[in-house]
Parts: C-alpha cells; sequence; structure tokens
C-alpha cells in the first residue's frame, strides 16, 4: 500500500488505496466516484463517472478512479468540462 498523501484529494486517494482489493473485486473496470471517504457511485466509463461528479460536487474537488488500474492517471475534472476550479475563485474573490 502506498504511503498516505497530503493535499487536494488526499482523503479520497488514501480511502480508495485501503478499500483498492474490495473496490477490484466488487467493480471491475469501473469508473469509480469517489468524495471524501465514499463511494458515490461505479460506472462504466470515464466521463459519466466526471459528470455525475460535477453534477453533485460543483467545482469541488472529486476523484474519478478506473477500480484495478495499477498507475492511477490524475486529471482535473473542473478544467475539462471547463468549470471555474474553486481555489481560483477564492483567488479572485480575495482580489475583490
Amino acid at each position: 500500500m502506498n504511503q498516505p498523501q497530503k493535499g487536494l484529494l488526499a482523503e479520497e486517494l488514501a480511502f480508495y488505496e485501503e478499500n483498492r482489493e474490495r473496490f477490484l473485486h466488487e467493480h471491475t473496470n469501473r469508473h469509480l466516484l469517489i468524495k471524501g471517504r465514499a463511494l458515490i457511485a461505479s460506472f462504466s466509463t470515464r466521463d459519466r463517472a466526471i459528470g455525475e461528479g460535477a453534477r453533485q460536487f460543483g467545482s469541488g474537488p472529486f476523484l474519478v478512479r478506473l477500480s484495478g488500474a495499477d498507475t492511477p492517471t490524475f486529471t482535473v475534472p473542473v478544467l475539462e468540462l471547463g468549470l471555474p476550479c474553486q481555489s481560483h475563485m477564492n483567488d479572485m474573490a480575495s482580489a475583490s
């Protein structure tokens, strides 16, 4: 198991690692939508998982991870969808 992560998505990544074997057996080759320490849902496509994450969590962080993939691929869904990033919005509010 990997060492605990710090920073953005640390909680989600730790939750995935702790449950990796269970997810592999119960959700093989499914795209998992994870928020905090909860599996929200699994999807047949990455786009559906990202779309549902954006619908539920807006520009806030969430993890989409392919169950069973050895090497994680990290993406920032809000940027892929063209949404303003939450931290960028905070920076803009501070500048006002």
